[in-house]
This record gives structure tokens, C-alpha cells and sequence, in this order.
């Protein structure tokens, strides 16, 4: 890859580019802003998770040891990897033991950091990305652009073409008739990767965070992709890096509440999955944890840059971002773009040696939006600076220097002499008095400029105001008038320090009839069907959300009598449950301040794959199971358990951020909400 600025300037050329991330950028920060708006201790949030994160990066190896004991009591597999060529090995070796010729993907930023597909594929095995866009990034031999949403640079026409001319090659061809409406696009899309899902026996996730105590893992997804990957095959492979840790089951409530916030823009994402190892019936029974290193201890030891490894992984920085705004994320040459690309990159391989990392810490302007909306409070432009720093120190024996370095060299010779630094006092001040004279481009607030500079100046004054040199320097001011205190030209009055902070106003404390109703209208919020009944009236409030639905499975705790359409769960397959038109489950909790039901595939619920595999699912939760947020939802909720969160149908906004339902996951969430 070129470096930085060569990449740049080719993507600044890109106007359908501009547009689409312009677009996409503005829509994300306005819905982020709006539900970050109702968090009253948002920033205490903010506080909690970089202390949390920095207490496990304080003590990495003493979690990663307590993680593994866990995963390894509840029946999992823990790997370690110490670069990618080792976690590749690791996969590819799991999967060829199990005569897999393909395996399907959850969308993973650590194994694209390692290059896994490229590595199975010289192996014989087919990596199937099923995220909508990392689908549409995979058929177009592309690459991703955006950490949320990686098919940003595409538009729904160029989407519609790629589907028409690469997606037979890869399984089930497009519809002759496909219409460029995202939701065609979704539903040919759905259609194509479900026979894969289908057969598949062999699946590879990441994990947004891995629990240390209890050994649970959690991937937080929107189109029900991610839970047909974790539910559906014989053997899961979970690709996690060592940063990722979380000390306590309690904890995950701070990131919960920060990750689909600041990076969906939503109170939660539409499905959340968390598992423990093995759970005998219930999703794959053969489970292994890879946890990489590849270069994280590396960030580890540096006292300045470890900051970074508190990244989870939400994209608020890219949003925010004017460089990535303008350049999209290609220019940044790697998986990870934007201003984390730009620290994580340097962090991880090192500089000194290839001149595209080495420009990575120069592709920001250091104006400390990223830090603002970051959730784990990286401060990013001290980064930069540090690794600029590192940049320089790392090129000082060059043999031929660069004009960046002759430059300070002479600024240094000049300082280093009175005589020489009185001399370049005199030259300056007659610059600046000459141009005050003669010229005529000003700043905001009537200083001079310089204009355009000839030679290499011209590129830097070509997108930047150079202030003109003072008239009189300060020894030569001081000399004048300094023990008279008379006040110098250039002297600006103080003016009164206005800091930046955001207030945000606390909700009223919510109970009874209050906190019911948020949750309906929650629930609603997300798309989602409520009705309200009493407990004598559940089975009819049930079969009428039911329609028309010919064949519904009904675990047998649930106490429900269908007739003739009702299908008892006997080991059905997940090939039998894409037949079944529909599903009825209980719940274990509710959450209101998100809108999301809580499944903890206990009693009346069903295992996994029961409320993912057909196309409408009705639960029913009980007055008593609404709880006010996510805290008090954890505490209630069993983490050796396998879960699924809940906040209304599948859904995408991969193609121009346009909202489609019913992804991969069922396309109907019907919610009936029992009161007394």
C-alpha cells in the first residue's frame, strides 16, 4: 500500500465516495448524539470502562489465565496464539480435522487483522463472510472501508451489480429480476447465505468481550448472522484478541451500555449472544477459544500507546473524524482505518521500517474530536504525537536524512548561537515588516499572512494559513520597552476560558405502570408488535399474534395448546426449522430503558436455535421480569446460562444506512406482555 497521503489524495478524487461517507458519517453522529442524550452519567460510564479496561491491561496475564480456566470447566478449548500465522494454523487445523471444506464467518476485525480467509483458502477452505457487508466486500474482492459498516463506499446500484455478477460464483445465484431497493438487496442476500448456514459445520467469530471469571463470550450483532454462526454448526472457532478481557459478569454492564451507543447510534443492538463453553443440547458442542497476541504485548509495553488496547471497537472515531471523512478508510491501507487505524497500526507492527505505517500518525489534524466521543476515553492525539515522535527517532541514522530533519537541523544550529539566532531575529522582523507593507492575505482577526510559499512551502500554505513573522521579536521588544511594561503590538487581551462540556438531564426513576410503559414504548421503537393482556386472556392474545402461521414450535414448558399447528421441539433439525413458519417462547427478562427481552433458554424458552430459525417469533414476558437497565437485568440473569438479547427483528443498515428488517433473523418480533 502507499503511504497515507498518496492514498489520500486518490480518494479525495472519489466525489460518489465523499458523498457516501459525508452521508453515512453525518446519520451516525446525529443518532448517537440523541441516544447518548438520555444516559444521564454518561461520562461516568466513559470513566468506569477506561478504569476497568486499564485494571485488566494492568494485569493481562493474571485474567487470561482466570479466562482460561473457565472456558476450560465449561467444556471449551483455549488456544494461544502468538502471531497470526500461528492463530491461522490453529484454525485452519481444527477445521480441516473435521474434513470442513468451508466454513462461515461472524464478522471479525481480529481475523481479518490476521488474514484467516486467505490463510484457509491456501488450505483448501472456503471462509464465508456472512455480515451484509463484509458479503458485499467478499464477492467485489474488495476491502473493507468502515469498522461498523465496511461496505460504506458502496452505493445500492454498485451493491445490485456486484450481487448480479459475482454471487453465483460463490452459491446461490441473484434473482434475474433484483432491484437495487436495499431490502431486495437484504432479501437476496438472506436467500444466498442461508443454505449455507444451513450446512455448515464448522463457524468462526470474534467476541466483543470475554468475561474473565465465568468464561463468557459476547458478540454483539444487528442481523442475526452472528447467532445463526454461534447456534447452527457442530464446532465453533472464536478468534479473540487478549485485550478483549472483561474481569467480572457485573462489569459487562458499563460496555453494554457504552458499545451500541457509540457505534450503532441505538440503546442496543438487535441481538446481543453471550455463551460458556459447552451447553449439552443447546448450540455447538465443540468449542475453541484462539486468544492472539499479534503484537498486543508489543502495545502492552509502551507506557503512552497501551491506551489504545481499551478500544472497543466502535467506530465513534471514525464518525467524528475530518480526515476520514474526506478520505474514507482504503487510505489507511489496513483493517483498522480512521484514527484508531492510525495508532493501533504503528502500536502493533512497529515503525521505522515501512513508510505506509510511518505515515499513519500524520493523517489526523490532532483536533481531539476522536478522543471526545471515544467510550473508553483514548486520548488520541497524545498518541499520535508520541508515535510521531517515534517516527522520527526511528529514521535518525538514515544515510540520506529527510528534508523534515535538514530542516531542524538547522533550526537547531540557529539556537544553539546567540549570535546566529539574533541574526535570524533581524531577518524575520524585516519579513514580517515587509509583508505587513506589501501584503494583502489575512487571517481571521487582521494578521498577516504569507501566502503561498514557492518550492516545498507551496504544498503545506497550499491548505494552511502561515501567520506572518512578528515585525519585532521578543528580545528585541524587551530591549525596547520590556523594563518600562509597556505593552507589546502584538498583545491580545485574555479572554474568559469557556470549556466544552456536554450536561445531560437524569430520567425520573421509573416503577409500576411508568416503568411498563417505557418498555412497550421501547420495544415499539425498535419495530417490534406489543400487546398488553392479563393472564387469562395469554392465549388468545397469543394466537392472534400468531395470524396465519401454519406450523409453530412450542417448547413443551410453556404450557401452550396450539392444535394441530402447534410442532413440539423433538430434536428438531435446523433444516426442520426452516420449515416452521414461527415460534412462541417465554422470556427471562425485560429491559425497559433499551427495549430489549432477555432469553436465558431456560424453562418455556426453548434452545437457541428455536427463536432464530423462523420467520416470526412471539414472547411472552411477565410484568414481573421488566427491569429498569441493563445493571439490574446482569444481576438477574445466570452467565453459565447461553443468552440472547433481544431488541427487536434482525436488521441491516449496511446499504446506505437505510433500515431493513428481517436479515438472517426472524423478520417479526411479536412481544406480549402479561400484567396482573
Amino acid at each position: 500500500m502507499p503511504p497515507f497521503p498518496e492514498a489520500a489524495k486518490a480518494a479525495l478524487a472519489d466525489a460518489q465516495l465523499r458523498h457516501n461517507l459525508a452521508h453515512a458519517t453525518s446519520t451516525i453522529r446525529a443518532k448517537r448524539a440523541g441516544v447518548v442524550a438520555e444516559v444521564a452519567d454518561w461520562e461516568d460510564l466513559r470513566t468506569r470502562a477506561a478504569t476497568i479496561k486499564d485494571e485488566v491491561l494492568a494485569h493481562l496475564d493474571g485474567y487470561l489465565n482466570e479466562l482460561e480456566a473457565a472456558l476450560t470447566a465449561a467444556g471449551a478449548t483455549v488456544h494461544r496464539a502468538a502471531d497470526a500465522d500461528e492463530a491461522c494454523r490453529i484454525v485452519g487445523d481444527i477445521a480441516a480435522a473435521h474434513q470442513a471444506t468451508e466454513v462461515v464467518k461472524v464478522k471479525s476485525m481480529a481475523t481479518q487483522e490476521i488474514g484467516l480467509n486467505e490463510a484457509l483458502a491456501a488450505r483448501g477452505i472456503r471462509a464465508w463472510e456472512t455480515d451484509l457487508a463484509e458479503l458485499i466486500v467478499q464477492l467485489a474482492d474488495d476491502l473493507p472501508s468502515h469498522i461498523l459498516v465496511p461496505a460504506i463506499h458502496r452505493n445500492r446500484a454498485e451493491v445490485r451489480e456486484i450481487f448480479r455478477t459475482h454471487m453465483a460464483q460463490a452459491g446461490r445465484a441473484a434473482p434475474e429480476d433484483l432491484s437495487d431497493r436495499p431490502a431486495d438487496l437484504a432479501a437476496a442476500a438472506r436467500i444466498h447465505l442461508r443454505e449455507k448456514f444451513l450446512r455448515a459445520r464448522v463457524a468462526v467469530s470474534g467476541a466483543n468481550f470475554a468475561v474473565a471469571d465465568t468464561g463468557t463470550l459476547v458478540v454483539v450483532e444487528s442481523e442475526g448472522n452472528g447467532r445463526m454462526c454461534l447456534t447452527l454448526p457442530e464446532v465453533l472457532i472464536s478468534v479473540v484478541g487478549i485485550e478483549k478481557l472483561v474481569p467480572t459478569f457485573a462489569e459487562l454492564d458499563v460496555f453494554l451500555r457504552l458499545l451500541p451507543r457509540s457505534s450503532t447510534g441505538e440503546r442496543m443492538n438487535p441481538y446481543t449472544s453471550m455463551w460458556t463453553g459447552v451447553t449439552p443440547g443447546d448450540g455447538p458442542q465443540e468449542v475453541h477459544v484462539v486468544l492472539l497476541d499479534n503484537g498486543r504485548r508489543r502495545v502492552l509495553a509502551d507506557p503512552v500507546g497501551r491506551q489504545a488496547l481499551r478500544c472497543i471497537r466502535c467506530s465513534a472515531c471514525l464518525n467524528v473524524c475530518p480526515v476520514y471523512e474526506r478520505t474514507g478508510g482504503h487510505a489507511y491501507g489496513s483493517v483498522y482505518p480512521g484514527p484508531i487505524g492510525a495508532i493501533l497500526n504503528p502500536l502493533l507492527k512497529g515503525v521505522g521500517t515501512d513508510p505506509q505505517i510511518d505515515s499513519l500518525p500524520y493523517a489526523s489534524s490532532l483536533c481531539g474530536a476522536c478522543s471526545e466521543v471515544c467510550p473508553v476515553k483514548i486520548d488520541f492525539p497524545e498518541v499520535l504525537v508520541h508515535l510521531r515522535s517515534q517516527v522520527v527517532d526511528a529514521h535518525r541514522g538514515d544515510r540520506i536524512p529527510k528534508p523534515e530533519a535538514l530542516v531542524f537541523r538547522a533550526v537547531g544550529a540557529t539556537f544553539a548561537s546567540g549570535g546566529r539566532l539574533a541574526s535570524a531575529e533581524r531577518v524575520n522582523g524585516f519579513a514580517g515588516r515587509l509583508l505587513a507593507r506589501l501584503g494583502t492575505a489575512r487571517m481571521p482577526g487582521g494578521r498577516h499572512t504569507t501566502g503561498s510559499l514557492p518550492g516545498p512551502g507551496a504544498a503545506w500554505t497550499g491548505a494552511r494559513d502561515l501567520p506572518a513573522p512578528p515585525p519585532e521579536s521578543f528580545r528585541q521588544w524587551w530591549a525596547r520597552a520590556g523594563a518600562s511594561g509597556a505593552s507589546g503590538p502584538e498583545d491580545v487581551a485574555p479572554q474568559p476560558h469557556s470549556p466544552h462540556t456536554q450536561t445531560y438531564a437524569a430520567p425520573p426513576p421509573l416503577s409500576g405502570d411508568a416503568l411498563l410503559q417505557r418498555f412497550v414504548d421501547r420495544v415499539r421503537d425498535y419495530r417490534a408488535t406489543v400487546d398488553v393482556c392479563r393472564s387469562g386472556d395469554l392465549a388468545a392474545y397469543v394466537r392472534e399474534a400468531l395470524g396465519h402461521a401454519g406450523r409453530v414450535v412450542v417448547p413443551d414448558e410453556l404450557g401452550l395448546d396450539l392444535g394441530e399447528r402447534g410442532v413440539p421441539d423433538h430434536a428438531l433439525t435446523a433444516t426442520d426449522l426452516d420449515e416452521i413458519d414461527a415460534v412462541v417462547t417465554r422470556a427471562a427478562v425485560g429491559i425497559a430503558e433499551t427495549g430489549t427481552i432477555v432469553l436465558d433458554h431456560g424453562s418455556g424458552q426453548g434452545r437457541r436455535a428455536l427463536s432464530l430459525v423462523p420467520d416470526l417469533h412471539v414472547c411472552v414476558v411477565r410484568a414481573d421480569q421488566v427491569v429498569p437497565d441493563v445493571p439490574d437485568a446482569l444481576s438477574r440473569l445466570d452467565p453459565t446460562r447461553p443468552m440472547t438479547w433481544i431488541s427487536g427483528p434482525s436488521a441491516t443498515s449496511d446499504i446506505e444506512l437505510e433500515r431493513v428488517e428481517g436479515v438472517h433473523g426472524p423478520r417479526t418480533l411479536h412481544v406480549v406482555l402479561v400484567v396482573n
